[in-house]
């Protein structure tokens, strides 16, 4: 009785493992499968440059390459591969080259291959241990990518779990203490002339709490949210009109005698909620941490260098030199609750959103100076 055998397809461990040989002339690729293969590394001869392209696609830990078979065609199919990968990936390639002293010719050549990237010369006649050692090591440098991908990919996970469980908390949370917070009213309407003066305060303790959490509660969502802003194209904003519906939310909370201006700013690819949300939060943060003389901020932008560069400057109390960083922390406070009110996320959440649009964002201040808060966004 005859029995066909079926060969398992190869599992992804044994492809990201393999190196690749492509070296269709002579008896180079067999000797060097062979010297490979008694050291126990698996291999996988290329029949031609086609074939090299797909199985660098479907997966390798290096290819070694006789240079005569890196045609214009083959070296552009690999350079668009090489494009495609993941910023961890960084495949090493090994070429074959012919024996001889340098000339114009093979250093035109070196120059052309070098688009390759992680790119390693061996002239022949290559000595089996040679061969052997150069695989060893490019072997070493992608096990290391490999886990460098690993950390990448649990970090990741962890993160996004983080992030999650953090925006089910909160949501959940909102509506226990905004019962709290009812309640509490309830008692101070009704109860208010039962109560003496320690139980008084004992209710405004509670209510006080509660709407604090409320606070905490809410940025804590905002800044959840702001972590998973997408990594879509964005629409251009005008950052006028962004400001300037960040400027009509905290009208009751500006002085009277306090000056906002602006110079004209330019429209930007960030979404119009998530620029108002920064401004919001800076200007903010102006007000609040004003000195005593009337409170002056000026916001402006300027373009270099594939940025643009939003100046939010205030002439408030200023922040000690060791704080500089800190000051952007989740749920970091320079000072107590009672003195400036708040819940120290503000500045965390315009990092997260400037960040997600590949920016970044740093304050330059001095006690007694005032501060000014820089944020770049791509142009």
């Amino acid at each position: 009785m005859n029995e066909t055998a079926t060969l398992a397809a190869p599992t992804p461990a044994d492809t990201e493992e393999r190196i690749l040989i492509l070296a269709p002339r002579g008896r180079d690729a067999n000797l060097i499968a062979g010297t490979l293969a008694e050291d126990g590394i698996h291999t996988a001869v290329c029949p031609d440059a086609s074939s090299l392209v797909e199985w660098l696609d479907e997966g390798a830990a290096a290819a070694i390459v006789a240079e005569e078979a890196l045609t214009r065609e083959c070296v552009t199919e690999i350079t668009r591969f090489l494009e495609s990968q993941a910023p961890w990936s960084d495949i090493p390639f090994v070429v074959l080259t012919s024996g001889g002293r340098p000339n114009p010719a093979t250093n035109r050549r070196a120059h052309e291959l070098g688009v390759l990237g992680n790119i390693t010369f061996l002239e022949r006649p290559v000595r089996p241990a040679t061969v052997l050692s150069s695989m060893r090591a490019a072997l070493r440098a992608r096990l290391r990518q490999y886990e460098m991908r690993r950390r990448q990919e649990t970090l990741t996970r962890v993160n996004a779990d983080l992030e999650q469980f953090a925006y089910s908390a909160s949501h959940d949370l909102q509506e226990p203490i905004r019962n709290v917070a009812i309640y509490s009213d309830i008692l101070s309407m009704r109860y208010n002339q039962v109560l003496d003066q320690r139980g008084l305060e004992f209710l405004g303790n509670v209510k006080s709490a509660a709407y604090r959490m409320q606070t905490m509660v809410s940025d804590l969502l905002c800044y959840t949210q702001a972590a998973s802003i997408a990594d879509e194209p964005v629409e251009q904003c005008d950052a006028n009109a962004a400001l300037a519906a960040a400027l009509s939310i905290l009208s009751e909370t500006i002085p009277g005698n306090a000056t906002i201006t602006a110079s004209s700013l330019p429209a930007v690819r960030v979404r119009k909620v998530h620029l108002q949300q920064i401004f919001q939060n800076l200007i903010g943060n102006a007000i609040k941490y004003r000195g005593d003389e009337p409170l002056r901020v000026e916001i402006s932008a300027l373009r270099n260098d594939g940025y643009w560069f939003f100046s939010v400057q205030d002439n408030g109390i200023g922040i000690a030199t060791e704080y500089l960083e800190q000051v952007f922390g989740i749920f970091k406070r320079l000072h107590t609750h009672k003195k400036y009110p708040g819940t120290g996320i503000g500045l965390a959440i315009c990092q997260r959103i400037v960040e997600r649009y590949r920016g970044r964002i740093w304050v330059e201040s001095a006690p007694g100076k005032g501060s000014t808060f820089i944020f770049t966004v791509p142009t």
